[in-house]
């Protein structure tokens, strides 16, 4: 276990070298040179999904009138509020200096008070950030130590221009796990890239580069870590993405199929990735481990032979022997969202965890089913994906209040968590936000009240835009012992003369 430093003291993390690259490496020479990854997004935005927070700004006109005001709304609160993010590259010359974007959160399996969050620092209009964001905390999120993953991006002495989808994970020991999508601006090269840390998140390993790509564009990449001692496969990581394939010219759109790599021992890097499912549409997979090993994966897409016109389904798929081979990937339900105007969020990606205690799995998202607007929707299995039950609303806000970004967590004990974002203190709906958690008790039959976690109502069109206001695809939430941690993006914090986005976490129990 790592020792636990003085959090007085600020801790510089090692800004380490990328590491030797793997696979064919050449550069493309000015006179071949294909579309970039933003030209390539803008090109084919309107076939295929494309996520990986590289999705070009739609442009909106931001209009921060004073018709609608921050409010204080009713309501239980969430504990331990604290701001994560310092604005590291706040001198940096930058389109949107400041911004945050995407979080995510994890809390050490061994160790309830040891966290670890990740996040864009400073989005990109037309897609990705100029570095990841991380920070640790060993007392539970009362304070946090913030660095920047070095080694990534020319920001943090890295190689690569630009870098997205911040994802974290805990392995055994208390040592850390940290996916990246990397990419330039002025070429198609782009990467998976994971970092890893031995003590605790203090400093990092320099970064494995998992998949390279010259043309071919990877995206929406996640990681988990088997943390169960009884498990064969016990400390193996499992990186996860889809990887969009283009024509010979680099030009043209073939398939999008989803991939998993796993580690090989030691974490001396990734054996070559096994495809789970080709087809014209595989985007947000999201990876679980159970107790025995099994790997579970859920998310959004299209079967084989599908038109891409047809509705998205919930996808999900598991393998019994360490990621070797797979099940064949099953539609276990079509979500109904709607999404929100103006508003990038996490629209038709779904969440997925797994409750250690019992083994069930849990999959929420946002869904327009019930009210006609989008609200936060759950639905689970008990007998590790065979069968499925029925699918409930959660969010307990106004029929008419969209909710947006839902994320599942089961702690420890058993108990559950949903978080989402609401827009119901908003009389006009459009853009006032919460961000809220409702906690089950019960395995997410029933739910207690909503619980707000941030202290004010926040204006998003202060936030990065990417396609809309962006807050990101995805939050964080995580549980651990007998409480859970949400961590956030909101537009409270007061900088440089103005309100701006920062990331924030805080306890509900």
């Amino acid at each position: 276990m790592p020792r636990r430093p003085l959090l007085a003291a600020p801790v510089a993390l090692a800004l380490l070298l990328a590491s030797p690259i793997l696979g064919p490496r050449e550069r493309l020479d000015a006179a071949d040179r294909e579309l970039s990854r933003p030209e390539w997004i803008a090109r084919h935005m309107d076939r295929v999904p494309l996520s990986g927070g590289v999705l070009p700004s739609t442009g909106l006109a931001v209009d921060l009138g004073g018709e609608l005001q921050p409010i204080g709304a009713p309501g239980r609160r969430a504990q331990r509020r604290r701001r994560l993010s310092s604005d590291i590259l706040a001198g940096a010359s930058h389109p949107q200096p400041g911004t945050q974007a995407e979080v995510y959160l994890h809390v050490d399996p061994e160790d309830p008070d040891h966290l670890v969050a990740g996040w864009q620092e400073n989005r990109f209009p037309d897609g990705g950030a100029q570095a990841l964001g991380v920070a640790v905390s060993f007392n539970g999120g009362a304070s946090w130590i913030e660095s920047l993953v070095p080694g990534l991006t020319v920001a943090s002495e890295g190689r690569w221009e630009r870098a997205s989808d911040p994802w974290v994970a805990f392995g055994p020991g208390g040592e850390i796990w940290y996916s990246s999508l990397l990419f330039n601006a002025s070429d198609p090269s782009n990467a998976i890239g994971v970092s890893r840390s031995t003590d605790g998140g203090l400093t990092w390993e320099p970064p494995i580069e998992v998949a390279f790509q010259p043309l071919d564009f990877n995206d929406k990449e996640a990681i988990t870590v088997d943390t169960f001692p009884e498990s064969r496969f016990h400390g193996r990581a499992y990186a996860v993405w889809d990887i969009n394939e283009t024509g010979s010219s680099g030009q043209s759109f073939v398939a999008q199929k989803l991939v998993v790599a796993r580690s090989k021992p030691n974490g001396r890097g990734f054996k070559r990735p096994k495809r789970v499912q080709r087809s014209a549409v595989n985007i947000g997979v999201v990876p679980r481990v159970g107790a025995d090993g099994t790997v579970y994966l859920v998310w959004a897409g299209l079967a084989p032979g599908e038109p891409r016109n047809a509705p998205f389904g919930i996808f999900f798929s598991r393998s019994r022997n360490g990621g070797r081979r797979w099940s064949p990937p099953r539609r276990i339900e079509t979500p109904m969202t709607l999404g929100v105007a103006n508003i990038r969020g996490g629209s038709g990606l779904p969440d997925f965890d797994l409750d250690p205690a019992s083994g069930r799995l849990l999959v929420a998202w946002e869904d327009a089913r019930f009210t006609g607007v989008d609200q936060a929707v759950l639905m689970s299995s008990t007998d590790g994906g065979d069968t499925w039950g029925p699918v409930h609303p959660v969010s307990a806000s106004p029929p008419d209040a969209p909710n947006f970004t839902v994320s599942v967590a089961a702690n420890a004990r058993g108990d559950v968590a949903v978080s989402y974002m609401s827009l119901e203190n908003d009389p006009s709906r459009s853009f006032l936000v919460d961000h809220y958690v409702r906690l089950s008790t019960d395995g997410g039959d029933t739910f207690g009240p909503p619980i707000r976690a941030n202290r004010r109502t926040f204006d998003i069109r202060r936030a990065a835009q990417a396609g809309g206001f962006f807050l990101g695809d995805y939050m964080g939430l995580a549980g651990s012992d007998t409480a859970f941690h949400a961590l956030w993006v909101d537009t409270t914090h007061r900088a440089r003369g103005g309100l701006q986005p920062d990331v924030f976490s805080a306890r509900a129990r």
